[in-house]
């Protein structure tokens, strides 16, 4: 509960403190006397954006104290924010300077003012013209409608998010597998590109001598017919070479060996000089008839140093690296093909899940389609109380495409003003005025739905402990003024409810009455009772507070019991 509130600087109101208290509060005062300021600091401490144009001079404050036990979850939400309840009471702060930067405190600690928003904003819901963009979200339509009727997501939930993780898993085995597909397609290319080259350890080494000797064999047939022609003289033995003249210089020496055993040893040298001469011109001559003079051969060399190039550069530095790299991307090949049923396996666990989740999802829309009837019938009710006979509220559930995480239904709320109207959806088919009042219907049907059963979560705002109403008079009066009145006093019996109202039945249902009075450029908020009230609502009955009927009528009002009155 808000107990009170204090504000400087705001618009016309240089300073106002205001004690609050359980029950129906109404704020009444002039057109134009600054009744809506107390709105605009609600909305401030429950972390509305802020706006400079409020600001009277330099700077703007705005403070709330709430009542609230440790163990509330907005109590808790403000611990985690940094704050903190102390002697029950939690402290809310706002600052706005002309200049547009705001500053915000919660249990004495600076915060954002989205933390004010997470904290004060559950405390405090305001509905009136301008605030009904939560009545108009869809999302909070459904929200509302199941905490009217208790609808349980839990095991719905629990079983979506298992629908998602099994589909996350099979997604990003889908992946691997296009990942895999490509890099196999990649290794099976290089695997068919070297095993068309067959590659031979070494090669790259001995293929650039080969290619050399076959570029040039004639040179080297030519050098070697020379070095024959030194060893061996002219084949017409005009001249004699290396071999036989070795061979004359041993016999010459071994016919001398006889009178100095010297000359033996040189003999026999020169002899094994004239076999190595012997033997080196057959080699040399071997050489010579082992040497080609193919050009066909010579482009098919080449060709293939080109084709062992292209590997060595992209697949090893050495014909063996190379040879390794195939081999290995032959073993990737035969892993990338080892589970070929797992994705039909978790196909099959993802529409296993995703059936159990669509069991669970239509418990979901039962429950929703009961409920919305309950909620149809009693907004519809009050709404006819409410002095909009005819008016019909409609709550359409229709299958979503795909389901989501909070169920399988897209929930619109509906509303037809005049009978045999056709229904429309609330952002369409509702004024300002008529939504606030839809609001409070809504707020009363839930209270009735609380507490015929406790245990059940009650509508939208059963969290929020100060429910503003602005504009909800409008367009309304006499018995309809009666009705929205009662209707009020009876939602305040479970909720801290303040109303802005220009309606004297509304304002006689309060519990307690402030004023927000205009005196020249500034404006003032005082608490009234006994006589003061008396004539306030004399005012707004006849616009004169001294008028005897406007008095007596006024007295008639204050004394009628609106909780427990008729409609």
């Amino acid at each position: 509960m808000l107990r009170e509130l204090r504000l400087s600087g705001l618009g016309v109101i240089a300073s106002a403190e205001v004690a609050l208290g359980p029950g129906m509060t109404v704020i009444t005062g002039e057109t134009g006397a600054g009744k809506t300021m107390l709105l605009s600091a609600l909305g401030l401490l429950a972390g509305a954006r802020a706006d400079p144009a409020v600001v009277r001079g330099e700077r703007a404050q705005v403070s709330g104290v709430f009542e609230l036990p440790p163990e509330h979850p907005v109590a808790l939400a403000a611990a985690d924010a940094g704050g903190g309840v102390e002697d029950g009471e939690l402290i809310a702060a706002r600052r706005l300077n002309a200049n547009g930067r705001s500053r915000a405190h919660l249990g004495g600690v600076p915060v954002p003012s989205s933390a004010l928003a997470a904290t004060v904003g559950w405390l405090v819901a305001v509905h009136g013209q301008s605030d009904q963009l939560r009545l108009r979200s869809t999302a909070q339509q459904r929200e509302l409608l199941d905490a009217f009727g208790g609808v349980d997501l839990s095991e719905y939930q629990r079983l979506h998010d298992a629908v998602a993780a099994v589909r996350l898993k099979l997604q990003r085995l889908e992946d691997q597998d296009r990942q895999s597909a490509f890099e196999a397609d990649a290794l099976a290319r290089a695997v068919r590109e070297i095993e068309a080259v067959a590659p031979r350890e070494g090669e790259e080494l001995a293929l650039p001598a080969r290619l050399e000797k076959l570029a040039h064999a004639e040179d080297l047939r030519g050098s070697a017919e020379q070095a024959l022609a030194a060893l061996g003289g002219d084949e017409d033995g005009s001249a004699l070479g290396a071999t036989a003249l070795l061979e004359t210089a041993r016999r010459a020496l071994a016919a001398a060996a006889g009178r100095d055993p010297a000359l033996a040893a040189l003999a026999e040298r020169a002899g094994e000089l004239a076999y190595l001469a012997s033997d080196l011109a057959g080699e040399i001559a071997d050489y010579r008839l082992g040497l080609e003079s193919d050009p066909a051969a010579l482009d098919a060399l080449q060709e293939r140093r080109a084709a062992l190039g292209a590997l060595l550069r992209k697949y090893g530095a050495t014909a063996g690296e190379v040879i390794a790299f195939a081999a290995q991307a032959r073993a990737r090949l035969d892993e990338l093909d080892a589970s070929p049923g797992r994705r039909e396996a978790l196909a099959a666990e993802a529409a296993a899940a995703a059936a159990s989740r669509d069991r669970a999802g239509a418990l979901v829309t039962a429950a929703r389609r009961e409920a919305a009837e309950r909620l149809e019938k009693a907004v519809t009710a009050e709404l006819a109380g409410l002095g909009m006979r005819g008016a019909r509220f409609e709550i359409e559930i229709a299958p979503l495409p795909e389901p989501g995480a909070h169920g399988c239904d897209a929930i619109e709320f509906r509303f037809a003003a005049h009978s045999g109207g056709a229904s429309r959806p609330l952002a369409k088919g509702a004024s300002g005025g008529e939504l606030s009042r839809l609001m409070l219907a809504l707020e009363v049907a839930a209270l009735g739905a609380a507490d015929a059963a406790p245990s059940r979560p009650a509508a939208a705002d059963a969290d929020a402990l100060t429910l503003v109403f602005d504009e909800v008079d409008q367009g309304v009066g006499g018995a309809a003024a009666l009705a929205l009145a009662e209707r009020l006093a009876r939602l305040a019996t479970g909720h801290q409810v303040l109303v802005v109202t220009h309606l004297p039945q509304l304002a006689a249902a309060a519990d307690h009455h402030l004023l927000v009075v205009k005196d020249g450029a500034t404006t003032s908020v005082k608490a009234i009772s006994g006589e003061d009230r008396q004539r306030e609502l004399a005012r707004m009955l006849a616009g004169l507070d001294q008028s005897d009927a406007a008095l007596e009528h006024a007295a008639e009002l204050l004394s009628r019991d609106w909780v427990g009155g008729s409609t």
